[in-house]
């Protein structure tokens, strides 16, 4: 899987596996931000952070809509406003907080995101559908990152020097991207040359 698109609301993330990088388009409320992260600057660490509701804010919009409907009870008796002048008190009193419900909507779901550390963020939405395919997608591209250091640094290169190919060869082991018996054998080749 070399693409993953994602949707969250009026939201949306594609991310495409390149030979280099990561491709990112990322638009945010009709905001588009596209980036590309180069593997080098991809590193192997990975979070999840969840968000839950916010209980105290879901009492506040319930307060505001209840102070919204005793309002307007308490504006139409103490005036005495016919039916027709009584709903547009009624309406103008229960818009604020039918208002701030729907800025605070965001904050009366749950919600989960995987993040890949990296230079910019690679930040994925994780619930309960796409954990799997953010999963599959995020070990595609450590192993695209590994074939890119392997087809840069694995090789016997005549125009770079013997002890930088030497401390490539090191990393290569180091970072688990070559086996030993691999190691040995470019080692010897390049020591050979």
């Amino acid at each position: 899987m070399k693409t993953l698109t994602q949707k969250n609301g009026r939201n949306s993330k594609y991310f495409e596996i390149q030979d280099n990088g990561v491709f990112v388009k990322d638009n945010f409320m009709n905001d588009a931000y596209e980036f590309k992260i180069h593997f080098e600057d991809i590193y192997e660490e990975e979070t999840v952070s969840r968000k839950s509701k916010d209980f105290v804010l879901i009492i506040l919009a319930i307060s505001m809509l209840f102070n919204g409907i005793f309002l307007s009870i308490i504006i139409n008796d103490y005036y005495n406003f016919s039916y027709p002048n009584g709903l547009f008190v009624f309406i103008a009193c229960i818009i604020p907080a039918l208002v701030t419900i729907g800025f605070c909507n965001n904050e009366f779901k749950n919600e989960a995101s995987k993040h890949l550390s990296a230079k910019r963020s690679l930040k994925f939405h994780y619930n309960k559908d796409d954990k799997e395919k953010v999963d599959l997608f995020i070990s595609n591209i450590k192993e695209s990152k590994k074939d890119f250091y392997l087809k840069e640094y694995y090789k016997v290169d005549n125009l770079i020097p013997t002890q930088v190919q030497i401390a490539r060869i090191h990393w290569l082991y180091e970072c688990k991207y070559i086996t030993e018996s691999d190691a040995k054998f470019i080692l010897d080749e390049l020591n050979s040359k």
